[in-house]
């Protein structure tokens, strides 16, 4: 053991034992030696600890970037994903990796896209739907479905054509223009004839063909459906749109190629939407058709003709003039009273078909209730009006076949022009509606154009109404009576009966002055009615008190024939007054032989088979035939005064009366002439061969007791 006394000694405690053996001290040092240094270790120790710190960085690196590789996804999807849930439908994620984190971004988009495909064609249909419900117009719809298929079909055309009348097709096309990303939109009418109308028709189901197969006319579709494609579809799918067993539309796309099956769904579905839109607006016109027209005639009703008029006379219309009728049917209400309302709306059926064929293309033909039309003539001055009216009183005086015999009801027409009356349609109305009135009361069957003195005459025509309405109840009528007397002898063999109205400020009114007022408003059935037991009431106290007259002749209105209970009232009257059938005589107007009315044929049999005589008046002024007198059971025919004044200074009068005369004696009537004042005029008759004679050359009409001092006037001993 060597000890290095260089170095710095450590004392050691001496750890000897204290005892009996002294000995000298024995001391021990401890030396640690300095540290030595290896330069041999160094770069070892270098390199490892860089490839430490480089293991970590790369471990870092590694592990942020694996981080940002699957955080960065997931918050693109997340984000995408929120987007999507928040409306955002073209939201999409931009992950291509290969990875998880790929493929389930490739199917967030994909699932993206195709929700917004499906809000977009939603969105679309819904467009329409709106546009259905709002009743857009049928071109504005067209083009909704077409640009959806063109969202739906980027590469196809598409035409929806769809029939407009019988002659006409509507097209919409929406098609590539051949200009880069440029489509074009054109609706119009197209002409089809009829070979193209019948084979649309045939039109059953959907079908995709190629173009070439239309073309040829090997396809149940129109032959004019290519030209109406555009010229780069080489293959056709063909959606024909049916309803109520008839082709409505046809919607067509053309392709570039054949489609795969089950592609055009979604068109299909469109057609759907197009067949909803079609038969939406079928019922909105159904609807806008009831509103406006008459469901018994067709014809517009009231509401209809005052919205015609408004757009007629709105301005900067192109209708500067026109002229408004207003016609009335004459004795309409007798219809319906005797032969029901069935009769009735046969006849305004018949009538409105006669208006429509007889008035001019353009004209507008209403019917604004009951008996009353209207007639609208654009362009139309006074001559033209005037001869329109008068077309259509012919046409409403010609029978009408109605079940139970034709009938006769005649019309009167009232007239107002624009401008020349009124510019405003109210005014106008207004105008005719006078016209119309002033026709009715100065005659019925005649047209009469407004002018501005018929509003006062129709105010004084209302008062004279208002008074007729009470005269009857008043007691203000009055029966004046005219002889007729034997064209041999001159003794008085008949009366006729006259109404006269003693009006309390106007006088004694003569029946022109009422008659026709009384005709027009109604008032003529109870009228007539009084007339008819005030005569004979008459000829029983003539009889009691020995007026020798054999018979007394009381005029019928065509109204009291009509009415179905004349046959009631004379024998009412006869068993009331006490005199005989034979006693009576009915004058009727040569009218009825026009109006083939078996009802009405059928009273004058019943009433002639009692006794009563029947006379036809005013004869030659109709249209009366050997053939018509034949069917009337009448006994007495009357010439007019009109045939009898002419006599002495017309000659064709006279060749005219002489053909009457004939006609009476050959149908074996006894024949009567009226209006006779010279002696002249009544030799002429009495050599002609007439049988009695009627005029002021023997009295005028006079009231009962100025009867009693007729010329001729035969007295007997009274009846007991």
């Amino acid at each position: 053991m060597s000890i290095d006394r260089s170095r710095t000694p450590r004392p050691l405690r001496d750890q000897r034992p204290r005892g009996a053996h002294p000995s000298p001290d024995w001391v021990f040092t401890q030396q640690t030696p300095p540290p030595q240094v290896n330069w041999l270790g160094w770069p070892l120790a270098v390199w490892l600890g860089l490839v430490a710190v480089a293991t970590l960085l790369l471990i870092g690196l590694l592990a942020q970037r694996q981080i940002r590789r699957t955080l960065v996804p997931l918050e693109q999807l997340t984000a995408g994903t929120r987007s999507l849930a928040a409306g955002q439908i073209d939201a999409r994620v931009n992950v291509h990796s290969k990875d998880e984190f790929g493929t389930l971004a490739g199917a967030f988009n994909d699932m993206a896209a195709k929700l917004g495909a499906q809000f977009h064609a939603l969105e679309g249909l819904a467009a329409i739907d709106r546009d259905i419900l709002a009743s857009a117009p049928m071109d504005r719809l067209a083009q909704r479905v077409l640009d959806q298929l063109k969202a739906l079909y980027p590469e196809a055309d598409a035409v929806i054509v769809w029939q407009q009348n019988s002659s006409v097709f509507r097209r919409a096309i929406l098609w590539h223009s051949g200009k880069a990303g440029k489509t074009v939109f054109d609706v119009r009418d197209v002409a089809c004839d009829a070979t193209a109308q019948a084979q649309w028709s045939l039109l059953q189901q959907d079908e995709t063909v190629p173009v070439n197969a239309v073309a040829n006319g090997n396809l149940h579709a129109m032959p004019c459906l290519r030209s109406l494609m555009p010229p780069a579809a080489d293959w056709m799918a063909l959606f024909p749109l049916r309803q109520n067993q008839s082709v409505r539309a046809l919607l067509a796309i053309g392709l570039p190629a054949a489609p795969a099956p089950g592609t055009l769904q979604a068109a299909a579905e469109l057609r759907d939407r197009l067949a909803v839109a079609f038969a939406a607006k079928d019922r909105e016109s159904a609807l806008i058709h009831q509103a406006t027209h008459d469901s018994l005639t067709g014809l517009i009703n009231r509401h209809g003709l005052l919205e015609q008029l408004d757009a007629l006379l709105a301005p900067g219309h192109t209708t500067r003039s026109l002229a408004l009728l207003y016609i009335d049917l004459d004795n309409f209400k007798e219809v319906n009273d005797s032969r029901g309302h069935a009769a009735g709306d046969a006849l305004l059926r018949q009538a409105s078909e006669r208006l429509r064929a007889r008035v001019q293309a353009d004209a507008l033909v209403a019917r604004q209730g009951g008996d009353e039309f209207t007639v609208v003539l654009p362009q139309a001055d006074a001559a033209t009006a005037q001869a329109v009216a008068e077309t259509a009183i012919r046409a409403m005086s010609e029978p009408f076949h109605l079940p139970g015999g034709d009938f006769q009801v005649g019309a009167s027409v009232g007239i107002a022009l624009c401008p020349q009356h009124a510019r405003e349609r109210d005014e106008l109305l207004r105008c005719a509606d006078i016209a119309l009135y002033a026709a009715k009361a100065y005659g019925r069957g005649r047209a009469q154009l407004f002018n501005p003195k018929l509003g006062t005459e129709a105010r004084a025509l209302a008062a004279l109404l208002a008074d007729l309405r009470l005269a009857l109840e008043r007691g203000e009528f009055a029966v004046f009576y005219q002889p007729r007397v034997r064209a041999s002898d001159g003794v008085v063999s008949s009366a006729e009966a006259l109404i006269r109205w003693q009006h309390p400020q106007r006088g004694l009114l003569f029946p022109d002055a009422f008659v026709p007022l009384a005709e027009s408003s109604g008032l003529i059935a109870p009228i007539g009615h009084w007339i008819l037991g005030a005569a004979c009431q008459q000829m029983a106290d003539w009889w009691r008190s020995g007026i020798d007259v054999p018979r007394v002749s009381v005029n019928v209105s065509p109204v009291q024939l009509t009415s179905g209970d004349l046959v009631g009232q004379v024998r009412a009257a006869l068993e009331h007054s006490g005199i005989a059938p034979s006693a009576l005589e009915l004058e009727i107007t040569e009218s009825l032989l026009v109006d083939d009315n078996q009802s009405t044929f059928a009273q004058l049999a019943t009433l002639r088979e009692m006794g009563v005589t029947i006379a036809l008046d005013d004869f030659g002024t109709g249209y009366s035939s050997m053939a018509a007198l034949r069917k009337l059971p009448i006994d007495v025919m009357k010439i007019d005064r009109s045939f009898v004044i002419d006599l002495e200074t017309d000659t064709s009068a006279l060749p005219s009366v002489r053909a009457i005369v004939a006609l009476a004696q050959a149908a074996q009537l006894h024949l009567v002439a009226e209006g006779v004042e010279t002696e002249a005029q009544a030799s002429m008759l009495r050599e002609l061969g007439c049988h009695e004679l009627q005029g002021y050359l023997y009295s005028r009409p006079v009231a009962s007791p100025q009867f009693l001092q007729v010329p001729g006037l035969r007295h007997r001993v009274p009846a007991a």
